[in-house]
């Protein structure tokens, strides 16, 4: 999204964030009616996890669906 060339292996960590957020919320992290708006929260890793979340949950979730890791 950001047009840069990306690293694979964090390319796979960020999916399965993705994966393990539906899997516990029931919803895509970054959903939009809008692709634009979806896009721009996808870019800047805007999204809210659900109260049911535990702490652990929404710390690693976190780490998973940055959009810069180190």
């Amino acid at each position: 999204i950001g047009k840069k060339g990306y690293d694979g292996a964090k390319a796979d960590i960020w999916s399965c964030g993705v994966i393990l957020f539906v899997l516990l919320a029931g919803y895509l992290p970054f959903q939009d009616d809008n692709i634009v708006s979806m896009y721009r929260k996808i870019y800047k890793g805007d999204f809210k996890c659900p109260p049911w979340f535990s702490p652990e949950a929404r710390k690693l979730i976190a780490k998973m669906l940055d959009p810069r890791p180190s």
